[in-house]
């Protein structure tokens, strides 16, 4: 089963049975059931730490569609831009 991290810092997962295990290149572990069923149901503070494709693909849209909803998220990312042109107008030429 294939599970990513909810953290993204895990660069590697080892196990005393499996051995070490890299992550593929979109960042997902291919581990054996009895490994991922561990992982998939481990929590920190409530929070879950592994999730599946699936749920990944379900959370990073529910969170991509909570943040176009948003007015305080358009405001911030409006006042970004105008903050970079600003910065841009100030800046020599030539740099």
């Amino acid at each position: 089963m294939r599970l990513y991290s909810r953290t993204g810092d895990v660069s590697v997962v080892t196990h005393p049975v499996h051995g070490k295990i890299k992550p593929a290149a979109d960042g997902g572990f291919d581990l054996p059931d009895d490994l991922a069923g561990l992982l998939h149901g481990s929590a920190h503070g409530g929070v879950r730490q592994w999730e599946t494709a699936i749920e990944r693909q379900n959370r990073l849209i529910s969170e991509e569609h909570a943040r176009r909803q948003s007015p305080e998220a358009l405001y911030e990312a409006v006042s970004r831009l105008v903050a970079a042109a600003e910065a841009d107008a100030k800046a020599p030429a030539g740099k």
